[in-house]
C-alpha cells in the first residue's frame, strides 16, 4: 500500500465559496480588510514603537472599474510563509506555533478568505516584504491552482499590497463609490485608518473611535448614529457589554411594534470587522424590539464569518446582553415612568411574552402591564392590590356578562387577549392574590331572586319561554338584576360553547365529517349549560309577564334570545338571524293589523 495526498480542485473550491459559503462577491472587500488588520496586529506584537505610535494603516488605491489594491504596513510575509500560507488552502498564519490553535487577536481563522478575490478577478497579485527580511517578493496566483513567486527588484517597505484586476462582468465591484461604501459597510469601526486614493480623491473613510465607547458622546449623538446606521429614528438606546465573548455595543429601541416571532437582525462585528448585517442568535429571543450594533472580540465565527459558533461562551454572552437590556428598562421604569409607559404602549405585546417566559422579567414588568376589566384598563399593580378575587373569563363570556359586572361595580378581567390568561395565572405564583375563573356560581351571585309573588306571576311566561327555546338547547330563569335596561342576558358554559361551534361546523361539513362531529356533540350534550336569564326589573319583561297572547310572546322571546347572542358576540347558527327578522316582521304586522 502506498501513501497518497488529497488534491484540491481550486476551481471547484471557488465555486463553493461563491455559491454556498459567501453571500455575495463583495465580501472580497471584507477579506482584504481583514488581512490588512491582522497583519497590523501581528506587527504590533513584535514592534513596540510601531504599536505605541499607532502607525498601522491600510491604503486602498482605485483605478475606476479596472483595478484596486489594498496596501497595509503590517508584518508582511517571508518567502517561506508565502509558500506555506498563500499556497495551502486552509492554512492560516494566525496559528500559535506551539499549540496549533488560532490566536484570538486575529479576525481571520480559516485560511480561505483570499480565495474570495477570485470571484471578481482572474488573478491575485501580492507584493510583500516581511519585517524579518530586507527582500520583497511578488506572488501571482491563478484560479487554476498555479502560482508564480519572484523576488522583487525594487525595494519596498514592510507590509503587503494585494492587487486585483477586474474580470469581465465584475467591473461594478471596482467602482470608487462602491468600494468606499463597502469599506464603510464592513470596516466602519475598525481601529486603524483606512485611506482611499483614486488619483483625484484622497480621504479617510472610517471614524476615529467607537461612538458607544467614547465618553464624550451623549445619548442624543448615539441616537443620531443609530439613525444613520439603520435609517430609523429610534425611541431610546442602551449601551451593551458582556464579559463573555468580550462584547460591547449599543441597542436601539424600535419606535414601532413588532411580533414576538420576528427574527432579529443586527449589525454584528468581530474584532471591529463587520461579520453580518443580519445577525441572529446574539440576543435572547425576547429582545425583538431592539436593533443592535455589537462588536465581539472573543466569539468564534463560523467558516463563512457571517455568524457565530453556538457554544457556552455565546450562550453566556446572550444572557449578559439580555441583562443589560432588562436592567435599562428596570431603571427607566423608576427614573422615567412616562418614557417607560411610551415604551409599553408600543411594545406591550412583546413584553407580555417576555414576562411569561422569564420570572425576573415578569417581576420587572407585571406592575406596568395593563388588562381589560369591567373597571376599565387596570395595571398589574392595581390588580394585585385589589381586595377582590381576580375573576376572569374568555372573550365570549366577557361579552355576555360584562354589562352586569359593570352595572354592579364588580371586577371581571377579560382574558380573551393574547398572554392575559398566562400572566394572570402567573401573578398568583408571586403575589398573595386569588385568581379564579368565572363559573355558574359567580354568575348566579350577580342575579337576585324575584319575590314569591313575582315568581308566581312569571310561571306561565317562563313555561312559554322554555318551550320556545327548547330546540336551541337553552333553559330560562327569571331573575332581577342591574342594569334594568337589559331585558335578559345569555350565559353559556364552555361545553355549551363547544356545542354551538360544532353545530356551526356541521352546517358547513360533508356528511361523513358532520356525522363524526355529531357523535362528539352527543358526548358533551349532558354537560352543556346554556341559560337565558330574564330581568324582572326591565319594563319590557314586566309587560311580557302580564301578556297573554302566546304567539306574540314567542316572537318577542325569539327576538330577545337572538339579540343576546349578538351582544355576546356569538356566531349565529340555524338561520337564527333570519328567524329574528321573521319574528320582527310578525310583530310589526300584528301591530299594523291591530292598529
Amino acid at each position: 500500500m502506498g501513501d497518497y495526498r488529497f488534491k484540491v480542485n481550486l476551481g471547484g473550491m471557488i465555486e463553493i465559496l461563491s455559491d454556498h459559503l459567501y453571500s455575495s462577491p463583495d465580501v472580497y472587500i471584507r477579506e482584504l480588510l481583514q488581512n490588512g488588520v491582522d497583519a497590523i496586529v501581528a506587527r504590533e506584537k513584535v514592534d513596540n514603537s510601531y504599536k505605541k505610535e499607532h502607525l498601522g494603516k491600510i491604503l486602498v488605491t482605485v483605478k475606476e472599474k479596472q483595478r484596486v489594491s489594498f496596501k497595509d504596513n503590517g508584518i508582511g510575509l517571508t518567502k517561506e510563509e508565502i509558500h506555506r500560507f498563500l499556497a495551502v488552502i486552509g492554512e492560516s498564519s494566525k496559528k500559535d506555533l506551539e499549540t496549533g490553535k488560532i490566536m484570538s487577536d486575529y479576525i481571520g481563522r480559516f485560511g480561505i478568505g483570499l480565495l474570495s478575490c477570485f470571484m471578481v478577478s482572474d488573478e491575485i497579485c501580492i507584493k510583500t516584504r516581511s519585517i524579518q527580511d530586507n527582500r520583497g517578493f511578488i506572488w501571482v496566483g491563478k484560479p487554476d491552482g498555479t502560482y508564480t513567486l519572484e523576488e522583487l527588484e525594487e525595494e519596498i517597505s514592510v507590509g503587503t499590497e494585494i492587487i486585483l484586476e477586474a474580470k469581465k462582468d465584475s467591473e461594478s465591484y471596482f467602482e470608487f463609490d462602491n468600494i468606499e461604501s463597502l469599506i464603510l459597510h464592513y470596516g466602519l469601526i475598525l481601529p486603524y485608518p483606512i485611506l482611499m486614493d483614486s488619483g483625484n480623491i484622497k480621504k479617510r473613510t472610517n471614524p476615529v473611535s467607537l461612538p458607544w465607547l467614547d465618553k464624550s458622546v451623549d445619548k442624543n449623538q448615539l441616537l443620531i448614529f443609530g439613525q444613520m446606521m439603520f435609517n430609523t429614528p429610534f425611541m431610546d438606546c442602551i449601551k451593551l457589554h458582556s464579559e463573555a465573548g468580550n462584547i460591547d455595543g449599543v441597542a436601539y429601541i424600535l419606535p414601532y411594534s413588532v411580533q414576538a416571532s420576528t427574527k432579529q437582525s443586527h449589525l454584528v462585528y468581530l474584532k471591529n470587522m463587520l461579520l453580518t448585517e443580519k445577525g441572529q442568535g446574539i440576543l435572547p429571543d425576547w429582545a425583538v424590539f431592539v436593533k443592535c450594533i455589537i462588536n465581539a472580540k472573543d466569539l468564534r465565527p463560523v467558516a463563512s464569518r457571517e455568524g457565530f459558533f453556538e457554544d457556552d461562551t455565546l450562550k453566556k454572552a446572550r444572557e449578559e446582553l439580555g441583562n443589560c437590556i432588562a436592567e435599562h428598562l428596570r431603571k427607566m421604569s423608576k427614573s422615567n415612568p412616562s418614557a417607560f409607559r411610551d415604551f409599553l404602549d408600543i411594545h406591550e405585546l412583546v413584553v407580555k411574552s417576555m414576562a411569561i417566559e422569564d420570572d425576573e422579567l415578569f417581576k420587572l414588568f407585571i406592575d406596568n402591564l395593563t388588562f381589560e376589566t369591567t373597571k376599565g384598563a387596570l395595571s398589574g399593580l392595581e390588580l394585585r392590590m385589589t381586595k377582590e378575587p381576580l375573576l376572569y373569563c374568555g372573550m365570549n363570556e366577557y361579552r355576555q356578562i360584562s354589562q352586569v359586572f359593570v352595572a354592579q361595580g364588580r371586577l371581571l378581567i377579560n382574558c380573551g387577549y393574547v398572554y392575559s390568561y398566562e400572566l394572570l395565572r402567573k401573578m398568583q405564583e408571586f403575589f398573595p392574590v386569588v385568581v379564579q375563573p368565572v363559573d355558574n356560581y359567580e354568575v348566579g351571585e350577580l342575579l337576585n331572586d324575584v319575590s314569591l309573588d313575582e315568581a308566581e306571576k312569571a310561571v306561565d311566561f317562563l313555561d312559554i319561554a322554555e318551550k320556545t327555546l327548547e330546540s336551541f338547547g337553552c333553559s330560562v330563569e327569571m331573575k332581577q338584576f342591574i342594569p334594568a335596561n337589559l331585558p335578559a342576558f345569555y350565559y353559556i358554559d364552555k361545553d355549551a360553547m363547544l356545542s354551538r361551534e360544532i353545530d356551526n361546523a356541521m352546517e358547513e361539513s360533508e356528511d361523513l365529517f358532520a356525522e363524526m362531529l355529531g357523535n362528539f356533540k352527543e358526548e358533551i350534550k349532558e354537560k352543556c349549560v346554556a341559560t337565558l336569564y330574564f330581568n324582572m326589573r326591565n319594563p319590557l319583561v314586566k309587560k311580557m309577564v302580564e301578556h297573554t297572547d302566546k304567539d306574540s310572546l314567542e316572537d318577542i322571546i325569539i327576538i330577545i334570545y337572538v339579540q343576546t347572542l349578538l351582544i355576546g358576540g356569538f356566531t349565529l347558527k340555524n338561520n337564527e338571524l333570519g328567524m329574528m327578522n321573521d319574528r320582527l316582521l310578525s310583530v310589526l304586522e300584528g301591530g299594523l293589523i291591530n292598529g
